[in-house]
């Protein structure tokens, strides 16, 4: 669909810095890894808005979801992508986030697509089912990620934590060079269908998806109220002939709450009106309109973005 501030500096910006002249106003999005969906959206969002309303978004990689909420939190950043249950749980300052003081400076703009959770191995693994991973070694995502978070709860379902499992918190990239040498039986990775990373590597490494158990998910969406019931695609992947169960979550587009209405106005504008721009990186069944944009947020939308949807009769909750 969370990092320390040290991750900040050695983001790697994939877009120019501002313009000089014209006018252009510089923007930062928090996205994720190189080869990730959140990078891939980002990049249209830019080409868009650079056309249409004159602004210069700057793309940074981040480890993700956490990384991107706690920079939005200390305005080192002004939108960022981020999934619905890492958002609202440091927001709210529970789950992950309790303890802590609530990082509330970000308020909602849409809901884009489902990210679902992805449980790799390579295709001659003895790994057939979830509970085959207890004694693996297994990577979950970069540390304080989305996907380390996904992958902690799934797997505690299935009552392989601690010492039942040794993990390790590589990036998507590092974690598919291990996991060809052999060095790591199986990675985690969350992320929209279709996801890049596991494109390539599908091409270059014959892959599996481990399916999660019925009884599981229904554990999961008992226990968790942001996942929803996934199923990927046969055919999503190089040589995946079967559809795998799995749960999803809700992909968010916030920004900080130092924007001005004025411009986040603009931004949720440019979003819908060139929301088919968006179609050949979208999961199957999800599309961007006005309508999925509001649903299951599960925190409150930032002034500009809710004046733009009071204009189309939506009424949504503000900050």
């Amino acid at each position: 669909m969370k990092k320390s501030v040290v991750s900040f500096f050695a983001f790697a910006v994939l877009s120019s810095f501002a313009l000089s002249g014209c006018g252009s106003e510089e923007i930062k999005i928090g996205t994720a890894a190189q080869n990730s969906k959140y990078v891939q959206f980002a990049e249209i969002m830019k080409n868009n808005l650079a056309k249409q309303d004159k602004y210069n978004l700057t793309i940074l990689t981040s480890a993700g979801s956490a990384d991107n909420v706690t920079m939005l939190n200390k305005d080192e950043i002004q939108l960022a992508l981020a999934q619905n249950d890492v958002s609202s749980d440091a927001y709210h300052a529970v789950g992950f986030y309790k303890g802590g003081l609530p990082m509330n400076n970000f308020a909602a703009i849409a809901s884009l697509y489902t990210e679902s959770c992805h449980v790799v191995v390579g295709a001659n693994s003895s790994i057939r089912k979830m509970s085959d991973l207890a004694g693996k070694k297994v990577s979950i995502g970069e540390l304080h990620s989305g996907t380390e978070q996904n992958a902690k709860q799934i797997l505690a379902v299935y009552g392989i934590t601690g010492y039942k499992i040794k993990t390790f918190n590589f990036s998507y990239e590092d974690a598919t060079s291990n996991l060809i040498k052999g060095n790591i039986d199986a990675m985690f990775v969350t992320g929209g269908v279709k996801m890049p990373v596991l494109v390539d590597l599908s091409k270059l490494y014959p892959i599996r998806l481990i399916p999660l158990d019925d009884n599981e998910i229904r554990d999961i969406l008992s226990n968790h109220n942001f996942y929803t019931r996934m199923t990927i695609p046969s055919g999503s992947y190089n040589g995946q002939t079967e559809a795998v169960d799995t749960v999803g979550i809700k992909t968010l587009l916030v920004a900080s709450r130092s924007m001005s209405n004025e411009d986040v106005e603009k931004i949720t504008g440019n979003l819908f009106s060139n929301a088919s721009s968006f179609s050949s990186i979208m999961p199957p069944g999800d599309e961007i309109s006005e309508k999925n944009a509001v649903e299951g947020v599960a925190i409150p939308f930032h002034r500009g973005a809710v004046k733009y949807y009071h204009s189309k009769n939506i009424r949504v909750k503000a900050e």
